[in-house]
């Protein structure tokens, strides 16, 4: 069943470096600076409740030369006991894929890794538990594509065109198994249709009117998504969404990384 894909028994984070605050890439250049000692006590707040949730969870270390580092889901996507080694669409990212090859490799994960001309960002890949959508964006390329659905063969792959943002993820994510989370921006109505088109099952989407709000994790039967101080209609939302195998509902803050493009999906990699 595809609700038994949300299952997680471990997760892999990794720290925030200093340099996030001035180096990490964002698309929004002139936007408001990282407050780092908060972003940090955010980020803690999300690890314990990933802890609480899954159990397991490994920590690699902030690295200075990285500093996107924490955003783990980007060089790496995992799916069952399998782990393909991205080549983020970022030169700046792709040293972060020599740390991740070692935690997923400890992890005893059958490890795959891209190779050239290749490029994708976690980020861009969007796993149903029946199939998958890639975003064919500015950071994932027609080869990642190729690749990804060579590594993952049992489950169909569909490209999405990413028509705003950065990412896939950053307009969408499962809310729950078959219920997509989608923003109300015309990336988001643009993706959704190509999803509705173009996907090989058929799903229900609930319509979130912040982007960043429609990024959210389901683990374990309970959703984890943005929390009223920084998202309040967002929020909402989520307060009255119900769906068979969910269970709970758990607000988590981090708007301080929301400021550099990172979303809930974007800080860790959940194993089954």
């Amino acid at each position: 069943m595809a609700a038994d894909l949300f299952k997680y028994t471990k997760a892999i984070v990794c720290g925030i470096p200093d340099s996030l605050v001035a180096e990490a890439l964002r698309m929004d250049e002139g936007g408001e600076p990282v407050d780092l000692e908060r972003a940090r006590q955010q980020h803690e707040d999300y690890i314990q409740v990933l802890t609480e949730l899954v159990g397991e969870i490994h920590i690699i270390p902030a690295d200075e030369q990285f500093p996107d580092c924490v955003f783990v889901e980007d060089p790496v996507v995992v799916c069952g006991d399998t782990a393909l080694v991205t080549s983020p669409g970022h030169k700046s990212r792709r040293g972060e894929t020599v740390a991740m090859k070692e935690a997923v490799t400890k992890l005893g994960l059958s490890v795959v890794e891209m190779t050239e001309p290749g490029r994708m960002d976690g980020g861009d890949v969007l796993f149903t538990g029946r199939e998958f959508f890639v975003g064919q964006s500015a950071r994932t390329n027609e080869e990642g594509l190729k690749q990804l659905a060579a590594s993952f063969p049992s489950y169909p792959v569909t490209g999405v065109k990413v028509t705003g943002g950065l990412h896939l993820k950053s307009v969408m994510s499962m809310v729950a198994p078959d219920n997509i989370a989608i923003g109300t921006s015309p990336a988001a109505v643009d993706a959704k249709e190509a999803i509705k088109r173009d996907g090989h099952f058929k799903y229900s989407f609930l319509s979130v009117p912040d982007n960043f709000g429609a990024n959210c994790l389901f683990v374990n039967g309970i959703i984890i998504h943005v929390s009223k101080d920084a998202y309040p209609k967002s929020c909402e939302v989520f307060d009255k969404f119900s769906c068979p195998g969910v269970s709970e509902k758990i607000a988590v803050n981090m708007s301080e990384l929301n400021k550099v493009d990172g979303c809930l999906t974007c800080s860790c990699v959940l194993i089954n």
